[in-house]
């Protein structure tokens, strides 16, 4: 696959010919439902060819009954009010290194401003390219479902990280970042709740891997936008989990100014499940405490 660095000093900004083909694919089909009065803001719109690549093709129909035994008549949704964030190919720079069982396809709808489903697509489940695509699926206050191979993850460890030895718990994701303010996180959440730090790839993966039980809590200082987010944190919320940016204060970053001025993605994220060994309130707290933390708060508010 040809593959552009978007920022040439960054391996993470890796745009493949995958990202940009399943944004087209994404994209397309939602466009052929609701036609272009649907506001969609996916990572790869820069990337000039999908509009003309999409003249002309046809879609397989949407499944629109997922939920229909549970939800009953619901009051009517302008469309206006509607955002879909679509992420094509969360952990290119896993895509692109061969580690494919951290990468995922992640759809999310926010009403008003607010995540209320999402849609997680496993391609490579188990990191088999053999096996039939995972498909995970939850709308907020309605649970959640599955489709396609069976999901094989949660609420226990993953295998490379199941040697209690090796990795105590409670497990602590994060990436693989050097960057001082999350050196101090997991060195802050490890003092005060024990445990080891596990590298997860992809800013949805991460999040994904604490709502499903995986982790105890996954923890990010920044990520490109809210495409990385909407639909983890809908099926998070859908699961019970809980979710906050790195200073204890609500996701708001589904608004139209909130990356590009107003830079909320370099907030982050701190992720904890339903039921999780580290309390999340404590965990913010233990974090609001370091020296690292409170420097990159001031230079990011």
């Amino acid at each position: 696959l040809k593959v552009e660095l978007k920022d040439g000093d960054d391996p993470r900004s890796a745009l493949t010919e995958a990202d940009c083909a399943a944004q087209r694919a994404i994209v397309g089909s939602l466009r052929s439902v609701w036609g272009k009065d649907l506001r969609i803001v996916g990572e790869e719109d820069d990337d000039e060819n999908s509009a003309a690549a999409m003249e002309g093709l046809t879609f397989e129909p949407l499944r629109k009954d997922m939920f229909d035994d549970d939800i009953g008549e619901t009051a009517e949704i302008d469309i206006s009010d509607v955002t879909i964030f679509v992420d094509p190919l969360d952990g290119t720079r896993e895509f692109v290194e061969g580690r494919i069982e951290s990468c995922q396809v992640l759809v999310g709808v926010a009403i008003d401003g607010q995540p209320v489903a999402g849609a997680i697509g496993l391609p490579f489940p188990g990191g088999y390219q053999e096996t039939e695509a995972t498909i995970v699926y939850g709308l907020a206050d309605m649970g959640t479902g599955t489709i396609g191979t069976p999901l094989a993850r949660g609420p226990f460890p993953l295998d490379r990280n199941i040697d209690g030895v090796k990795y105590p718990r409670p497990h602590i994701a994060t990436g693989d970042s050097t960057a001082d303010v999350m050196t101090a996180s997991k060195e802050s959440a490890i003092k005060a709740f024990g445990g080891s730090n596990v590298i997860y790839g992809g800013a949805g993966n991460k999040i994904f891997a604490a709502a499903l039980g995986e982790v105890a809590c996954s923890i990010q200082h920044k990520y490109g936008g809210p495409w990385d987010l909407c639909a983890p944190q809908a099926i998070l919320t859908a699961m019970g989990g809980r979710i906050t940016d790195l200073f204890g204060d609500e996701i708001a970053v589904y608004g139209p100014d909130a990356v590009l001025k107003e830079r909320r993605n370099e907030r982050g994220y701190v992720v904890t499940p339903s039921g999780s060994e580290i309390d999340h309130d404590a965990l913010v707290a233990a974090l609001q405490r370091t020296a690292a933390v409170q420097k990159y708060r001031d230079s990011v508010l």
